[in-house]
């Protein structure tokens, strides 16, 4: 599924949140990569997981962070520890980033994302166990354009931003004026191109 109007720029404020692991999100807005991988939120409304919305802020999480150094490729280790040390307080959430999502691909085989291995963070230990939980879920792959936000708040969080969802509706709104894209506007079309074709194969 392509989303032609999430190629277009950001809307100029947004609420909604998608939570994603804090080192993904450096991944993102390092132009490293630009998909995500989604199997469903734990308790979405469906089981599966379900696009809100093509255009959303990121909510870095860091829950068991320390637990998901398997899961991250080696050469990303440090990503992972710096921004562990940039976690702000408890109490506390840092929204830095924003993303546009292009396109929504089902992934039957795990293979795809191995090729993908140097456009993404995740090791081969992630990806196999995505695939094992809950075989008989679909596994999607979204592709995403992601923006660095041009003034970035740490706000307070909430009760209800807890749990195992993966979408948040903030209480604030977010500008997303002047936001600067990880990958220019020269590059990022045919590297959506090169990544759909991998991962439609």
């Amino acid at each position: 599924m392509s989303l032609e109007t999430a190629a277009t720029a950001l809307p100029s404020s947004l609420t909604l949140a998608l939570k994603e692991w804090a080192v993904v999100q450096r991944s993102l807005l390092e132009g490293h990569q630009i998909i995500l991988l989604r199997k469903g939120g734990l308790i979405e409304e469906t089981g599966d997981f379900d696009l809100k919305a093509p255009h959303t802020l990121l909510m870095p999480t860091y829950e068991h962070e320390t637990e998901r150094l398997g899961d991250i490729q080696p050469c990303f280790s440090r990503w992972l520890w710096e921004e562990e040390e940039r976690k702000p307080d408890r109490d506390t959430i840092r929204i830095e980033a924003a993303i546009a999502v292009t396109d929504v691909v089902q992934v039957e085989n795990r293979e795809t994302f191995v090729r993908l291995m140097p456009q993404h963070v995740w090791s081969r230990q992630f990806i196999d166990g995505r695939y094992e939980w809950e075989p008989y879920k679909p596994v999607f792959a979204l592709v995403v354009r992601a923006y660095r936000l041009a003034e970035p708040r740490i706000i307070s969080t909430r009760q209800e931003y807890g749990g195992c969802r993966s979408w948040i509706e903030l209480a604030e709104s977010f500008s997303t004026a002047d936001a600067i894209p990880a990958v220019g506007d020269d590059f990022f079309p045919r590297r959506r191109e090169l990544t759909l074709k991998v991962l439609r194969a």
